[in-house]
């Protein structure tokens, strides 16, 4: 996980450069050689055997490799033919369809990150808001 101080430095170093760099080159030397999730805001529905619909966040999962502009280019996760879940697909992505992004380094998901407005933000209110967590 990226700390608040490389972030904050990196944005102190574009800042310096005249601010010629793109949302994509950000990503790309905060993120580099990085596995991250990408979701553009597409969602998808699985459903269960009670016939139960639950949905999910759709994310492009991969290694950042660079950008170029306002692209984004990552080698991302694919299955092969048996199944597995392999590297090999690289993808160009506009910055601009890019909701979130995350690492991926097994502190959740970027489908951990939505909640029901109401008992789950008061809850988080207490939790982060009320107790001044400073994380």
């Amino acid at each position: 996980m990226r700390s608040s101080s490389e972030i904050n430095n990196l944005v102190k170093k574009f800042n310096e450069d005249g601010r010629s760099k793109t949302f994509a080159e950000f990503i790309a030397e905060l993120f580099k050689d990085k596995f991250i999730e990408i979701y553009l805001g597409d969602m998808f529905e699985e459903v269960s055997t009670e016939q139960v619909s639950t949905a999910y966040a759709a994310v492009f999962c991969g290694k950042v490799i660079s950008a170029y502009r306002e692209c984004l280019v990552m080698n991302s996760f694919h299955h092969n033919t048996n199944g597995e879940m392999i590297l090999g697909n690289v993808v160009f992505i506009s910055e601009r369809s890019i909701k979130t992004l995350r690492e991926i380094d097994g502190h959740g998901t970027i489908n951990d990150l939505f909640i029901k407005s109401g008992k789950n933000s008061l809850e988080l209110k207490k939790t982060f808001v009320d107790k001044k967590y400073d994380k």
